[in-house]
């Protein structure tokens, strides 16, 4: 699930990363958000708290005559957040971290350091806030640009509830940010801050009613959005008390109404059509070897193994297309994979990929992400490399929030870690 958004200046920048949309990426975000309105890649509470710190803090050192964008002082913050814990637990590796070579022997926190685009990772976990922090009411905007963002009454009382113990210097955390941002303080080395900001410390007991609260009252959205994400919160939540080993489709659970399992079910068939599409186009790209290649014909793209990706994939898109959803994409797209002419499937595929191969005419050429190799399966902007879904019993195929409201649900019941350090968390992102 590729990321667009930027880190300072322009907030969209080109994809660096190996992936193809496919011409599919309002549909995945539809499908999405119908899942699990609002929530964004949030996954954890840490994550919402450091990017409402970043509004709040680029708002009053602005206020302050300081120069400073809610994107690069949100990253900045995020940055000394993840420094801050990975000292604290000798570097290990923590899907809740990011940066561990980026940061590592980094001394100079000083925050015109901290705030160079290069400083820290390309892909900060403020991206995953993005939708969040408005529709949850933490932040307003009339723009879905991070750097309109405008800190609301519930974020700051959010991070009053999430800080209020913590004071480094004897100041509140949003005013020694301040400072810091303002460059009249750079001790940012503390144990106060690194309680309060470290990833791997859960949100404090005062903060997770709160944040809780956010997640079923909402901010401006439509009341069927906040009972959307509340019914599926309250599911969640049921499958962490109950012990049902694997939830399948076959069964509804009561939380959930008809129209909403419907959806659930139909992106699910919509995503593996589109995995199935990707696997097409990787067997495609692995064929015709690394660079340099010669153009290939489509006709000569059609060994035996591409036949039988082919096959797969109009089965799903067929799957897909009985389950009758409104989606007007994705039922285009299926379309177009059920077709009886196995290079009118490649070509149109060609066609919608364009970033690793390309056509010219009845040639597929490679495209300036070619690799001759297999690309990572991604095609939602708001991924933020969760851990796998393992161990939690959800339906095949079930949209990626639902995982993530399921997790953070475990973040705010103080039972994440166990999760992450067990069997079934696996560790790392």
């Amino acid at each position: 699930m590729e990321a667009t958004w930027g880190l300072l200046g322009p907030e969209f920048l080109p994809n660096a990363r190996r992936t193809r949309t496919l011409g599919l990426g309002a549909s995945v975000r539809s499908f999405n958000d119908l899942a699990v309105p609002g929530l964004g890649g949030v996954w954890y509470g840490k994550q919402l708290l450091l990017a409402t710190l970043g509004v709040a803090v680029a708002e009053e050192a602005r206020s302050r005559g300081a120069k400073v964008q809610n994107i690069e002082m949100a990253d900045a913050i995020e940055a000394l957040a993840c420094w801050l814990a990975l000292k604290s637990n000798d570097w290990s590796r923590d899907a809740r971290l990011r940066g561990n070579s980026k940061l590592q022997g980094k001394t100079d926190f000083g925050f015109q350091q901290v705030r160079q685009r290069n400083f820290y990772v390309t892909q900060p976990m403020r991206m995953a806030t993005v939708q969040a922090l408005p529709a949850l009411g933490f932040a307003e905007s009339n723009s879905a640009r991070f750097n309109s963002f405008c800190c609301s009454n519930e974020g700051r009382d959010f991070i009053e509830k999430a800080t209020e113990d913590y004071r480094p210097y004897n100041r509140t955390v949003i005013d020694h940010l301040t400072w810091w941002a303002q460059m009249k303080d750079d001790n940012v080395n503390t144990d106060a801050l690194q309680q309060a900001l470290s990833p791997l410390n859960r949100l404090s007991d005062e903060a997770i009613p709160l944040l809780r609260e956010r997640l079923i009252q909402g901010g401006n959205e439509s009341f069927e959005d906040k009972k959307r994400r509340g019914n599926a919160l309250a599911w969640v939540e049921a499958l962490r008390k109950g012990k049902i080993e694997k939830w399948t489709w076959a069964q509804r659970p009561q939380e959930i109404s008809e129209e909403h399992w419907h959806d659930l079910q139909a992106g699910a068939l919509f995503f593996e059509a589109r995995e199935a599409a990707i696997a097409v186009l990787d067997a495609v790209e692995i064929s015709m070897g690394p660079l340099p290649v010669k153009p290939h014909s489509l006709k000569a793209l059609l060994p035996e193994e591409l036949k039988a990706k082919l096959e797969l994939l109009k089965s799903a898109a067929n799957r897909y297309l009985e389950f009758k959803h409104a989606d007007e994409e994705a039922n285009k797209f299926c379309r177009e994979c059920v077709n009886d002419d196995p290079s009118s499937i490649l070509r149109t595929l060609v066609n919608r990929d364009g970033h690793v191969l390309r056509l010219a005419g009845d040639e597929v050429k490679p495209g300036q992400a070619f690799r001759g190799s297999t690309t990572q399966v991604s095609a939602d902007d708001e991924d933020q490399e969760a851990p796998q879904a393992g161990g939690i019993p959800l339906p095949e195929g079930i949209s990626y929030r639902v995982r993530n409201l399921y997790l953070l649900n475990l973040d705010m019941h103080g039972e994440l870690d166990g999760w992450l350090t067990s069997d079934a968390g696996g560790g790392e992102a």
